[in-house]
């Protein structure tokens, strides 16, 4: 009798199969006579119900009977059990099934056992329960289950086998808002191996329209797939190249550009045809068979561009695409930092090749020139030396100059027992090496830029650069090949052969985090920059590459970070007290642009140097314009007794009164701080800690106040009385009367009205806000709603707050905070407000806005402005992308929404 014969024979029904959902602790509970051992209880909780849900873990039988080719009966741990289906996975108990653990006797049985099963035509998994334990094997665990349920019973899979990590959710937020913005196109810029494209599987869970998936390569559509299939495990995926076209009509379609830009194929799908299209590698997007494409589609619900390395010659052409738009944009160092890429331990090797001697053009080297220099035995030898000391022999990439040259090194290692090929745009067989590669057919793979990008190899341990590298672009692409998470892998070593090549002390500057200055204290001169990287990867260069990059560190060094401090501190103790950016840019030695290029921004240095202010100053609370003038006007007077400006109602420093009074005293302080922050009274950060305050008016105060003497005489300063004789800051006449005489005022004293405009403009929080309506919202009728729940959530506005120790106000915070803003841009004819509307009238073209690259100084911004009013066609192509990138596609067209700008004079 045959064995599957046998086994038919054998009497057993699965209880569970007639419930139509099953909670793990209800099949726990239903099974625990079966599941008897902590590792069978864990293999269900960790991996097999993560995988199938409430909905198919009841087609999981525990201690499953079968025949033996001897007719005994023998069990299995786990069956997979769907109609004629059926799967067997095994665990090792916590008592180890290995050799010399237990009886031979035993451990003989067990093979016999597993024989058995294969025999008997099951597929077979089997795992220790140190794997199902270990953090590094899990994950490798269970994508072993789900392959073997995906090519078997994919109908088993839960529609929920993956979900977004908190890289991925803080990126799906960021889409969603810019979509509810009415983008329907945009760039995320996330480090390789992040999970772009697990990314983009999930936000197209927002549509129920068709998907296209475009790549650039073919070896890049099979791990695109594999992503999404994890994420639609019952979805049939199709796939369009020029050797496989299958399923060309499924919901979700997997592309090869050359083939899609084929007119042939491309018009067979109407321009509406698909929801939702995912470009991954969006950097080569400007080439023209993507540009005929992308030019062709026009999808219902988004289009989303991918990329690692968006920083090119051709950026203006990347982002025109996407209409200039931006979404998220993450860092490598991040990525490492906060666990969503495996460490790396980086060695910068001596590499005796003396570049001088080679011919360099633009921003490379000739390739002829380096075959010359680098194909040669004694190169070759250090390199493998190297490779097998600090690589441990372990899987690797190495990045070769020139087809030859990688050829030339796989010819070399498998010469001294170390399987290798070179796999290059020239190889005929690449995707089969490819694939062998994946599956560890053999140990090294030489390449020539093909792998810079989009092809992953997870469990890569080494990476060797074997060229000159001569971009950042290209050094991260390359990094970022072996920072995959895997399992059992818990770093990659990096070897890198540097000599005397152009730009190699920057290698320094791309691996780390930042950089501070080795000073001679005898003769106060900077010797060396010392870098710090990550504390997570190390970084070790050998002394003699240490003084090659010290070297061209010197011929490239500026003024350091402790130049710029004690600058500030000498200026200080001439002033009198903290110098402002003004007074720096005016009187210092050093102009502000200095230190915003080596801090970042003016709010980054404070932060270094110990101060802070606080929220209120920066985003004023119940204050608006009518406080602003009453204020100026009694300090103008000189009678403050009696007033809402009495002394016993000044506690700048705290020491609040109980009660109502103290109410008002907290009142007081946030609209005092609010005119501080205006430099219109006298501001209490930049006297002593021990000083005494005195309020009063700052000399700009009181020609402000001075010129607003008619406007004094003819508005309403008055306020509510309280029925307990208790002050209020409540005025009689609403908040958008005050705007409205200021507004004229302004339009009827031009010189007064210009220097009030400036006050109010140049203040940061209206500068955040013209920003965010400028950048994020990008048109001219906003919902104030709109700006309530997001303005605090755009990014450059929480950096600022963070910056400065400030927390990001909620949604019911914002409606406190934003109406002065408001207010101030409707008294200069920013902006005009409605009921539950603001609409954008004019553009303002100032410091704060046209700060593009975020590093220019502000004569810098002046000339631009003025480039831009009066020599636009002089704009270079960098400059118009940056601008469009800003502020959208439109800008500096008649198809712009706004038609008005106005310069901060």
């Amino acid at each position: 009798m045959s064995q599957n014969k046998i086994n038919e024979n054998i009497n057993w029904s699965n209880l569970l199969i007639s419930k139509e959902k099953v909670g793990l602790q209800e099949y726990l509970e239903f099974y625990k006579n079966r599941i008897t051992q902590e590792s069978e209880r864990l293999f269900v909780t960790d991996f097999l119900f993560p995988l199938l849900g409430e909905d198919n873990i009841k087609y999981v039988v525990p201690q499953y009977p079968f025949l033996d080719s001897e007719g005994r009966t023998r069990r299995i741990d786990f069956v997979l059990w769907k109609g004629d289906k059926k799967l067997a996975l095994e665990v090792n108990g916590e008592t180890y099934h290995a050799e010399g653990v237990i009886a031979k006797e035993m451990y003989d049985d067990n093979l016999n056992r597993q024989n058995e099963i294969l025999s008997a035509g099951y597929f077979l998994l089997r795992f220790s329960y140190s794997q199902l334990q270990h953090p590094l094997w899990r994950k490798q665990v269970s994508d072993s289950i789900r392959r073997l349920i995906y090519r078997n019973i994919p109908e088993l899979l839960s529609e929920s086998l993956v979900k977004p990590n908190h890289l991925q959710q803080v990126t799906l937020q960021e889409l969603d808002l810019r979509r509810s913005f009415g983008w329907k196109k945009g760039i995320v810029v996330l480090p390789t191996g992040t999970g772009k494209t697990f990314l983009a599987a999930f936000d197209t869970k927002n549509t129920t329209g068709k998907i296209l998936f475009i790549v650039h390569r073919l070896d890049i559509l099979s791990q695109s797939k594999d992503a999404f299939e994890k994420i639609y495990p019952k979805q049939t995926l199709g796939l369009l190249t020029g050797d496989v076209k299958e399923n060309t009509n499924a919901r979700i379609l997997f592309a090869s550009k050359d083939t899609l830009r084929n007119p042939d194929i491309l018009y067979q799908y109407k321009a509406s045809e698909f929801d939702y299209i995912i470009v991954d590698e969006v950097h080569h997007g400007q080439a023209q068979s993507y540009q005929i494409i992308l030019d062709y589609f026009r999808p219902n619900f988004f289009m989303l561009g991918l990329t690692a390395t968006p920083d090119r010659m051709d950026r203006k052409d990347i982002f025109e695409l996407f209409n200039y738009q931006k979404v998220f944009e993450y860092t490598l160092n991040e990525a490492i930092e906060n666990g969503f890429l495996v460490p790396y331990i980086y060695y910068g090797l001596k590499d005796n090749i003396d570049y001088s001697l080679i011919r360099y053009k633009g921003n490379k080297y000739n390739v002829n020139d380096l075959d010359k220099a680098l194909i040669i035995n004694e190169r070759n030898e250090q390199i493998l030396k190297e490779y097998l000391e600090k690589g441990q022999g372990f899987k690797a990439v190495g990045f070769c100059a020139s087809v030859k040259h990688a050829e030339a090194m796989a010819k070399f290692f498998n010469a001294n027992g170390i399987p290798s090929y070179a796999i290059t745009s020239e190889t005929t067989n690449r995707n089969e090496l490819i694939k062998q590669f994946r599956d560890n057919k053999f140990t090294v793979a030489f390449t020539v830029d093909l792998f810079n990008e989009g092809v992953d190899f997870p469990d890569l341990r080494v990476l060797l650069f074997l060229r000159p590298t001569e971009s950042k672009t290209v050094f991260i692409q390359q990094l970022g090949r072996g920072l995959r998470l895997c399992g059992g892998k818990d770093n990659v070593t990096i070897l890198d052969f540097i000599s005397n090549y152009q730009k190699a002390n920057k290698i320094r500057e791309y691996l780390s985090n930042g950089k501070e200055e080795q000073i001679n204290h005898q003769t106060g001169r900077i010797e060396k920059f010392v870098y710090e990287y990550s504390p997570k990867c190390e970084v070790h260069f050998d002394a003699e590459v240490e003084q090659i990059l010290d070297a061209q560190d010197k011929e490239d060094r500026e003024i350091v970070k402790e130049d710029l401090i004690a600058a500030y501190y000498d200026l200080a103790e001439t002033l009198g007290h903290k110098p402002t950016q003004k007074e720096i840019n005016e009187q210092g030695e050093f102009k502000v642009a200095r230190y915003l290029t080596i801090f970042g921004s003016w709010v980054k240095f404070l932060r270094e140097i110990g101060e802070f202010t606080e929220a209120s100053y920066h985003f004023p609370q119940g204050l608006h314009l009518g406080h602003i003038l009453f204020i100026l006007k009694t300090l103008l007077d000189g009678r403050l007794t009696g007033t809402h400006l009495d002394d016993k109602y000044i506690r700048i420093r705290g020491n609040l009164d109980e009660g109502r009074i103290g109410a008002f005293q907290r009142q007081t302080k946030y609209k005092l701080q609010g005119l501080m922050e205006l430099g219109l009274i006298v501001d209490d950060r930049k006297i002593g800690a021990n000083a005494r305050y005195n309020l009063r008016l700052t000399p700009m105060g009181k020609d402000i106040a001075e010129a607003l003497i008619p406007l004094f005489k003819i508005i309403d300063l008055t306020f509510k009385d309280k029925s307990r004789g208790e002050p209020s800051w409540e005025m009689t006449a609403q908040p958008s009367v005050f705007n409205e005489k200021l507004s004229d005022f302004i339009k009827q004293n031009q010189i007064e009205g210009k220097l009030i405009t400036k006050i109010f403009l140049t203040m940061h929080a209206v500068g955040l806000l013209l920003n965010y309506l400028y950048r994020v919202e990008r048109k001219a009728t906003i919902a104030k709603r709109s700006v309530y729940q997001n303005f605090f959530r755009t990014s450059f506005v929480a950096n600022y707050c963070d910056q400065n120790g400030i927390e990001v106000a909620t949604e019911i915070g914002a409606e406190h905070r934003c109406p002065f803003l408001f207010n101030i841009l409707e008294a200069t004819g920013i902006i005009k407000q409605e009921r539950t509307e603001i609409i954008v009238l004019q553009f303002v073209l100032s410091s704060q806005t046209m700060q593009l690259r975020g590093k220019e100084s502000e004569q810098e911004i002046s000339e631009f402005i003025n480039k831009m009013l009066n020599a636009s066609d002089k704009l270079s192509n960098e400059e118009v992308s940056l601008l469009k990138e800003t502020f959208g596609e439109d800008f500096m067209t008649e198809d712009y929404y706004l038609k008005t700008f106005k310069t901060i004079e």
